[in-house]
């Protein structure tokens, strides 16, 4: 019987303990964990696409949304002027823009 006390004594006495912080910490770690795996490699691709997009001048080839691939014939505020065949200029948004195609 005195065993059994003793055992709920120490049982009570582990779970004040385990309060507070101890009980945040497997929470925090996981904050961390989902930050530096999903959040900061989304947050440098989103600054890499901004940058591209303001870097691109007259005269690039880029691959806009849905596909399409011209050269940079203007670039405006918000538009970009495309040339995507002879006598062909279209007019896509600037954040269209997928990516920049390298000369090979």
């Amino acid at each position: 019987m005195n065993v059994v006390l003793a055992a709920n004594f120490l049982l009570a006495a582990q779970k004040k303990q385990s309060g507070g912080l101890a009980a945040f910490l497997p929470l925090l770690v996981l904050v961390g964990v989902f930050w530096f795996l999903i959040m900061r490699p989304q947050q440098q691709r989103a600054k890499q696409q901004r940058q591209m997009t303001t870097n691109i001048k007259q005269g690039d080839r880029i691959v806009a949304a849905g596909g399409i691939v011209g050269t940079v014939r203007r670039v405006d505020d918000d538009t970009i002027s495309l040339q995507v065949a002879d006598n062909v200029v279209i007019k896509v948004d600037r954040g269209s823009v997928s990516k920049r195609l390298t000369e090979a």
